[in-house]
C-alpha cells in the first residue's frame, strides 16, 4: 500500500485532482453531476473541458483524448471505451476499475488495474486522465506557476490544412457548404452560370441522397465538389470510427450520384482533432477551410457580405458561403450579394477558379 501511494502515477493524479478540486465551489465537489470546466494543454494548445473528481482522481471525457492523436471509440458489446494508436490498443469498461490491453503478438487481452473507475455522467463517458495518458506512453505535467496541466503526445500526424493558397496570381475561389438543397442551390447555380464562374460545393451526404438531380447539375456545370460529412456533426465530439463513416458514406453517395470521388474535405464548423486529421490523411483527403468568412449562415445582409469580401479578399483566397439552410431565409443575402461580388472582384482583376484549380497554383 505504501509503494502504491508513493508511486509517480498516484502523485501526479492526486496533485492534479487536488488542484482542480480546490478551484471549484464546495457545492460542485459534493455533486458529480454539477460539472465544472478547466483548460488542459495538448502539445501546448489549450482546450477547455468538463471534468469530475472521484476518490481524488481527475476524470475527463474520453472523447477529449482524440486531441492526443489516439483513436477513441465505443464498443457497444463490451460497454467499453477503446483507445488505439499504432503501438497500443486497450479498452476501459465503463463502471470498472480495470483496463484490458490487446497483445497483437499473442492475439490475447491482458487485464490491468486503474486508479479510478471509468464512469458515465449525463450520457458522456469519463476516464481517469493520468491513467490513460500514461498507458498511451505520453507525458503529463502540472506547472504550478502557470496552474496549468500539459500533455505531450508521442503521436506525429502530418499537417493537413488549407486555408488559402500562396500565390501572386489574382485568383479566388467561392465555396458553398451544406447543400445541395431544393431552394438556394439552384438560384446560386443560375447566377454562376450567367456570370461564367466556377465555384466549389462542399456537400453533405444526406443532402446528396435527397437532391441527386441538383447534385448532378453542380457537376455537369463544371463546378468543383468536396466532402462535408454525412449529416454535419461536430466531428471533434464523435468517435473516431464514426468520423471515418461520416466521410466514407458521403464519398460513396457522391460516387453513386456523380461518378466522382473528391479528395477535398471540409470539417463541419471547421473543427478537427489530431486524431481526425490522422483519419483524413489515411483516407487521402485534403482538409480545406477558408480565409474569408461571410458569416452568411447567421443571416448576414447582402451589403455586409459584399463589404466583408471586398475587405478581406487577397490572392489565393477561399471564400466561405452556404447554399442550404433548412426552414430559414438566412441565406437570402448570399443570393442577393453574389452578382455584385463577382462583378466587384472582377473589376479588381480577380479570376474565379475552383479549389482544385487554385491548389494547382500553390507556390
Amino acid at each position: 500500500m505504501i509503494k502504491k501511494l508513493n508511486s509517480p502515477l498516484f502523485k501526479i493524479s492526486f496533485v492534479l485532482a487536488l488542484i482542480f478540486t480546490l478551484c471549484i465551489p464546495a457545492q460542485t465537489k459534493a455533486q458529480e453531476s454539477q460539472l465544472d470546466k478547466a483548460s488542459i494543454y495538448f502539445d501546448n494548445v489549450p482546450y477547455t473541458t468538463k471534468y469530475i473528481v472521484v476518490d481524488g482522481h481527475l476524470l475527463v471525457p474520453a472523447i477529449l483524448l482524440k486531441r492526443t492523436g489516439a483513436f477513441v471509440d465505443w464498443n457497444e458489446k463490451y460497454q467499453s471505451i477503446v483507445f488505439q494508436t499504432d503501438k497500443i490498443t486497450f479498452s476501459l469498461p465503463i463502471g470498472t476499475k480495470y483496463y484490458d490491453e490487446y497483445n497483437s503478438m499473442t492475439k490475447k487481452w491482458k487485464r490491468g488495474t486503474l486508479t479510478a473507475k471509468s464512469t458515465e455522467v449525463d450520457g458522456e463517458y469519463y476516464v481517469p486522465l493520468v491513467d490513460v495518458i500514461k498507458k498511451l506512453g505520453m507525458k503529463i505535467n502540472y506547472d504550478s506557476k502557470l496552474k496549468r496541466s500539459f500533455i505531450t503526445s508521442n503521436i506525429t500526424v502530418k499537417k493537413n490544412l488549407i486555408q488559402k493558397v500562396n500565390t501572386q496570381d489574382k485568383l479566388v475561389t467561392l465555396t458553398f457548404d451544406d447543400g445541395p438543397d431544393g431552394d438556394y442551390t439552384a438560384k446560386i447555380l443560375d447566377i454562376l452560370k450567367e456570370k461564367g464562374v466556377k465555384a466549389t460545393f462542399f456537400v453533405v451526404g444526406k443532402q446528396v441522397a435527397t437532391y441527386p438531380e441538383v447534385m448532378k447539375r453542380i457537376v455537369k456545370e463544371g463546378h468543383g465538389i468536396g466532402n462535408h460529412s454525412w449529416d454535419h456533426p461536430y466531428i471533434t465530439k464523435i468517435w473516431s470510427s464514426d468520423v471515418k463513416k461520416q466521410i466514407q458514406s458521403t464519398q460513396t453517395e457522391i460516387k453513386q450520384v456523380t461518378g466522382r470521388k473528391p479528395d477535398l474535405f471540409r470539417p463541419p464548423y471547421g473543427f478537427t482533432t489530431k486524431a481526425d486529421i490522422k483519419i483524413l490523411n489515411e483516407l487521402g483527403m485534403r482538409n480545406v477551410k477558408w480565409s474569408i468568412d461571410t458569416l452568411d449562415w447567421s443571416g448576414t445582409s447582402a451589403d455586409e457580405i459584399i463589404e466583408i469580401i471586398k475587405r478581406d479578399t487577397t490572392p489565393g483566397g477561399i471564400v466561405l458561403q452556404h447554399n442550404a439552410k433548412e426552414n430559414s431565409r438566412a441565406l437570402d443575402g448570399t443570393v442577393e450579394a453574389l452578382p455584385t461580388i463577382i462583378d466587384e472582384l472582377r473589376k479588381k482583376g480577380y479570376t474565379f477558379v475552383t479549389v482544385q484549380t487554385l491548389l494547382d497554383h500553390q507556390k
